[in-house]
């Protein structure tokens, strides 16, 4: 693909939301989906919510019918996270819910909790070619393994793919093949960040995506539950963010700054024209003592 061939780099591209709303959805799922799929006022509602609260369709592979949807709730700040599940009888249920509360990150009485974390492997063929051919081969390498695995629309990133999407840590791991998808998700299931495919954690900004990724790669520390603290702020001097961020005792200050590129890459493998792309460069790192 051509983001690859350029050198575009992944890390620090994950979408960022803390909420999600992930539907059982049996298909088809259009190039619009889920929004044109789910009932109007449902859609309508979200709208309102936009940028702030993530919906995806998911279904189990080959699954075709769903006689009673369900329905998870998952919501992370990067050091704090809840999940809620229960299945629906009818998707206007979905009316009930305060949008703007669970954006915020309020646990809703919705169902009961869930403890069994979430695996999404993005196969939206309708939306990017990209999405469907490299995402199947994952979802057939991931069937075997202990995940609670699902398929689902569009997560963002199409050149990427294939991508995955881990909940309810919102972690992206991204340009995956079978073995890398099967690595990913196994240290996942076991606590730990791959890092070599990890694109970063939706629940923090993207300039915070990178320094979290440097950090790790510098320290090694690749606990998920690792991450204590982060803290952004404007760098005027670099023209970029600085990112105090702290891994388990220790604290760092990264500064991050986003470079545009002279070349451009078509997108994903639809027929889309050239897009213009820049890249997050850490231009400062250091450990702060505590």
């Amino acid at each position: 693909m051509q983001s690859s061939r350029v050198g575009e780099e992944m890390v620090g591209r994950a979408g960022v939301s803390a909420s999600w709303i992930l539907i059982e959805h049996p298909g088809p799922w259009p190039a619009s989906a889920p929004e044109s799929v789910l009932p109007a006022f449902v859609s309508q509602r979200l709208d309102a919510v936009a940028g702030r609260l993530r919906v995806l369709l998911i279904r189990r592979p080959r699954a075709r019918r769903v006689p009673d949807p369900l329905c998870v709730i998952s919501w992370s700040n990067g050091t704090r996270h809840w999940m809620r599940e229960k299945r629906v009888r009818d998707y206007r249920e979905l009316d009930g819910l305060d949008f703007g509360s669970i954006a915020a990150g309020v646990e809703p009485d919705f169902g009961v909790e869930r403890r069994v974390p979430l695996v999404a492997v993005c196969t939206h063929g309708k939306k990017d070619a990209c999405c469907a051919e490299l995402g199947r081969p994952v979802l057939a390498a991931l069937s075997a393994t202990d995940a609670d695995l699902w398929e689902c629309t569009h997560v963002g990133g199409d050149r990427f793919a294939a991508n995955v999407v881990a909940f309810p840590h919102g972690l992206y791991f991204s340009r995956l093949g079978g073995d890398s998808a099967r690595e990913a998700v196994a240290a996942f299931l076991d606590g730990s960040i791959a890092l070599p495919h990890f694109r970063g954690r939706s629940t923090l900004s993207q300039p915070a995506q990178v320094a979290e990724h440097a950090v790790r790669e510098l320290t090694g520390i690749m606990r998920i539950d690792a991450l204590r603290r982060v803290v952004e702020s404007d760098d005027p001097g670099s023209g970029g963010r600085l990112v105090q961020i702290q891994l388990e005792s220790r604290r760092f200050g990264v500064t991050v700054r986003s470079e545009p590129q002279g070349n451009e890459i078509r997108h994903g493998c639809g027929s889309g024209g050239p897009i213009a792309w820049s890249r997050w460069v850490v231009v400062g790192l250091r450990e702060v003592s505590s």
